[in-house]
């Protein structure tokens, strides 16, 4: 399998972040599942169970997406990689965590050190989509409506 098909995940930022929402992230992520989650799974199921293809493989999506920040212009590249690392975090690690074939999480995991080996200070961090969508705050302009504040009998 081709990493830069794979790279794709990750470097459609422009088209997913923006959806990264609490009324929107649940129907984002089906739709990420659907569009990138059968060439991952294929990807994983060609390593065969081999844990050292699986890391060739994560270390082959890391050398690509790093090759493409290279190409970019010296000032754009530190906005670039900021937002594929978002992807990473809020739909490409969570999507491969829910994957059943339970190399794909293994996966998750080894794009996460291989991220950390390279780039040790812009480390992350990955979750399921689960933990992700429960930690957006209900409010609106900065007010919390969680509603704790609405009950009076609270406020005795």
């Amino acid at each position: 399998m081709k990493t830069d098909e794979l790279c794709a995940a990750v470097q459609a930022a422009k088209e997913w972040l923006p959806r990264f929402r609490k009324n929107e992230y649940a129907k984002a992520m089906r739709e990420y599942r659907a569009c990138f989650g059968p060439a991952y799974v294929r990807a994983v199921k060609e390593t065969e169970g081999d844990l050292a293809k699986l890391e060739d493989l994560a270390n082959g999506i890391l050398d690509e997406l790093e090759a493409g920040w290279k190409r970019r212009r010296f000032w754009d590249r530190s906005a670039v990689r900021v937002e594929e690392k978002q992807m990473i975090v809020d739909f490409l690690s969570p999507m491969l965590l829910e994957e059943p074939e339970p190399l794909c999480g293994r996966l998750a995991g080894m794009l996460r050190q291989g991220w950390a080996d390279r780039w040790p200070k812009d480390a992350y961090q990955i979750t399921t989509f689960e933990v992700l969508q429960n930690g957006f705050r209900n409010s609106i302009l900065g007010i919390d409506l969680s509603g704790k504040h609405l009950d009076p009998a609270k406020d005795r």
